[in-house]
């Protein structure tokens, strides 16, 4: 049973990062969260994301750059630390045990042409139906 699961899917909000560490690559990114909070608002979330090895790999391989779309799911995770000043500091970041760039299906130019064909025939049919209707009344 997972208690600390997360899934997510945002935006990253600049090109990811890559490092080595102790002979293990990371990839670090933020994603944008956007969630619709009722009345037209929306309320943006902005979260880290540290993948590391087969995920590193990932990112790279399918060339992650800012404004992609992913899909995260991981685990919460929390890092405590002091800063320069001696103040205690929180910060989170989000662990993936999977995560997937979202990708749209390309169309080509006649896919696209028969699909608004598609559409004005039923506009037009539809404009039909309404003047047989009201020729009717």
């Amino acid at each position: 049973m997972l208690n600390n699961r997360i899934i997510l899917k945002g935006n990253l909000t600049r090109d990811p990062e890559y490092k080595t560490i102790s002979e293990k690559s990371l990839v670090t990114f933020r994603i944008a969260v956007n969630e619709s909070i009722g009345n037209g608002r929306e309320e943006t979330v902005y979260l880290d994301i540290d993948g590391w090895g087969s995920h590193a790999d990932y990112a790279q391989n399918v060339t992650l750059v800012k404004g992609d779309r992913v899909i995260v799911d991981g685990r919460l995770r929390q890092r405590n630390w002091e800063d320069k000043n001696g103040a205690s500091r929180t910060s989170y970041s989000v662990l993936p045990s999977t995560f997937s760039k979202v990708v749209k299906p390309t169309r080509s130019k006649e896919q696209i042409e028969a699909a608004m064909e598609k559409r004005q025939a039923v506009a037009d049919q539809t404009a039909a139906d309404k003047t047989e209707m009201t020729e009717t009344f």
